[in-house]
């Protein structure tokens, strides 16, 4: 039984066993079923929301229209009714912890299950939205785990319509923080909402499990409010360098301020995350082919591959040729001698002279040319062999013998001796010519070794891997070496534009070469004088659009001169008046001098401006003012004096400002 009090031991024919906890709005209670026999959850409005009768008849309604829903990803509710008054709903129990307590306990899920998650939470809503049913209230808590899957269960439909600006006050009041944490900003302003509102809490979700940081995190109301509704969170990119920039994008557009900037179905959400998980899923297959690895190593890797599997099979195909060739001479050499003690044997066993013949096997067996020599009669008795043993036998051929050529005048069989060595045995008929026609009257069993054979192929085979051996090592020592004399000009390129890249305008590789790389460094080359002219040229338009006023003496002018002004192309679309009479003006949407002239419409602004007072104007459409002004005259001065006598305002100036374009 639960430490906590309990209210009810009954809650219509269900068994209350414990309470489970207390929200906001609603007792939670584990029940048990009589009927079915099977355990409930079962939430209890609270007594101080019972208190208005349209309150409880609206949340008996949307409980029952919450009871609709049918869903692997949703919470089932069995059954809705009051207990006093008191209304409940009676729901699918889940012995499991929420999402809630992983966040709370700092768990971090592998980003496979961030995924599922968020695909099922997806699916989840979109299904409830084309019913009709907005949840409101998307949080860690009502996201449920089932046990022995990774299936989740979104719980708390129909309740979680109740919660708008009611839950907000209780929040207010220190009842809850955790709910309006993951409201959308309309939801938190009191606007009309739909189901994407539930997808902005949605990214909120999303944005903890993968940063491990609230999206919004204040420790009084208001401020959490202001933050949901004009702040935005951390950047993603700064909060998770490392998270897929496709999953950065979904979890930043449902985090819209707007809700029509948003993912507009759970279904969309659900779609995008399925295409990142498949990413995430090859990413992984791949993990091992992505890894970086130096451009010499992969071509002395790749072609040693390439050349050993040629060596490889150019190596296996000369062995088999010339073994192919070899044992034809072995068996050749071979048939002959068989061929030659057959001629030599064929007296003898026509006379039935068996003494001679033994004679005879005996001094060839001397020379040491074969292994074993049998000499058999027509009826197939031995009559003669090296091992005397087997003389008057019967012949018995081995019991395994595979063959290797089979003629008129011999058949030759691979076979293995006692010795447990492979051998060829031929055998060869006695022929005695009778009436002009061969008739056979015996059979010579010769047994040749493949010693020699074997010993050849020993030699060409070693001949060979050495050969192939150093032709691997010489041909990845030079594409080892190849590879790195390329590595060096695109390190030196690398490292430019990183410079670059990290605002340094002045980098330039000076490296001079006749090759490819040589066209390279000279596009990096122009490429960033072109990157810093235009840098250049934004900061000359940035500082000329600042309000300055710039003052030049014109005694003796008889003709508008702005030679001595720095009007570059400062001004763009800007209207030069020269005149004299009035001071120029001091505020910068001042109108021109009565008697000033228009003189001309400089191009583009790269005027130089001076007066660090003035605030700057971005608008480059201005209008630049020119007059004559009279010099500052001291109190004991009052009268405009011609020092020169040459009838020209010795203090006359031309005064110039930019100024707003009406």
């Amino acid at each position: 039984m639960s430490a906590k009090s309990q209210k009810f031991e009954t809650i219509g024919r269900y068994i209350v066993d414990e309470q489970l906890g207390e929200g906001a709005m609603a007792d939670v209670y584990r029940a048990h079923d009589p009927e079915i026999d099977r355990t409930v959850a079962i939430k209890v409005l609270k007594d101080e929301l019972c208190v208005d009768e349209e309150y409880v008849n609206r949340f008996l309604r949307e409980a029952k229209a919450a009871g609709t829903i049918s869903h692997p990803n949703i919470v089932t509710i069995f059954d809705v009714g009051r207990v006093g008054n008191n209304p409940y709903i009676t729901m699918e129990f889940l012995d499991e912890q929420d999402l809630g307590d992983v966040l709370e306990k700092g768990g971090k899920l592998p980003m496979k299950r961030v995924l599922n998650i968020g695909i099922q939470l997806a699916r989840a809503l979109d299904y409830a939205h084309r019913e009709g049913v907005v949840h409101r209230d998307v949080k860690p808590a009502n996201i449920l785990f089932t046990r022995g899957s990774d299936s989740i269960k979104v719980a708390d439909f129909g309740i979680a319509r109740m919660s708008g600006t009611e839950e907000i006050n209780r929040t207010q009041a220190g009842t809850v923080l955790g709910t309006p944490r993951y409201m959308s900003p309309e939801q938190a302003l009191g606007a009309e909402i739909d189901g994407r509102s539930d997808l902005f809490s949605v990214g909120v979700i999303l944005y903890e499990l993968v940063t491990g940081k609230k999206a919004f995190d204040a420790g009084s109301m208001t401020t959490l409010l202001l933050q949901i509704t004009q702040q935005e969170p951390e950047p993603i990119k700064k909060a998770a360098p490392d998270l897929a920039v496709g999953l950065q994008r979904i979890i930043s557009k449902l985090l819209n301020k707007r809700p029509e900037k948003r993912y507009q179905t759970g279904a969309e959400v659900a779609e995008a995350l399925e295409r990142e998980l498949e990413s995430l899923i090859d990413q992984e297959d791949q993990a091992e082919r992505n890894k970086f690895v130096p451009l010499k190593i992969k071509w002395a890797a790749g072609s040693a591959a390439v050349v050993g599997l040629v060596l490889l099979v150019s190596m296996l195909g000369v062995f088999y040729q010339q073994g192919q060739a070899i044992q034809k001479q072995v068996l050749d050499s071979g048939a002959s001698l068989a061929k030659f003690i057959a001629t030599d044997a064929a007296v003898p066993v026509l006379s039935e002279d068996w003494s001679m013949l033994e004679i005879d096997v005996k001094n060839a067996s001397e020379r040491d040319t074969f292994v074993y020599l049998t000499i058999a009669d027509n009826a197939g008795v031995v009559r003669a062999a090296t091992d005397p043993a087997l003389i008057g036998q019967p012949y018995m051929p081995p019991e395994s013998a595979e063959l290797v050529h089979q003629g008129d005048d011999f058949t030759a069989y691979l076979v293995e001796n006692a010795e447990e060595e492979h051998v060829f045995k031929f055998d060869t008929p006695i022929l005695f010519m009778y009436q002009g026609e061969p008739r056979p009257i015996g059979t010579v069993y010769l047994a040749s070794s493949r010693e020699g054979l074997e010993s050849v192929m020993s030699t060409t085979r070693l001949l060979m891997f050495i050969l192939g051996a150093i032709t691997m090592v010489v041909v990845v020592g030079m594409l080892y070496v190849f590879g790195g004399l390329l590595a060096r000009p695109m390190k030196r390129l690398r490292r430019a534009m990183a410079d670059l890249g990290d605002g340094d305008l002045d980098q330039r590789i000076s490296d001079t070469r006749n090759d490819e790389f040589g066209e390279l460094f000279n596009s990096f080359n122009r490429m960033a004088d072109s990157l810093q002219a235009s840098m250049i040229r934004r900061d000359r338009v940035q500082t000329g659009t600042e309000v300055e006023e710039v003052t030049v003496n014109t005694s003796g002018v008889q003709e508008p001169v702005l030679d001595d002004v720095e009007t570059d192309d400062a001004l763009a679309d800007a209207t030069v008046m020269l005149g004299a009479g009035s001071t120029a003006p001091s505020d910068a949407k001042a109108a021109a001098p009565e008697d000033a002239t228009v003189i001309g419409r400089p191009t583009p602004p790269k005027a130089s401006i001076a007066d660090e007072n003035e605030p700057e104007i971005d608008n480059p459409d201005v209008t630049v003012i020119a007059g004559r002004t009279k010099p500052t005259q001291s109190a004991n001065d009052q009268d405009d004096t011609d020092d020169d006598g040459d009838g020209e305002d010795p203090g006359a100036t031309v005064v110039i400002r930019a100024s707003p374009k009406e």
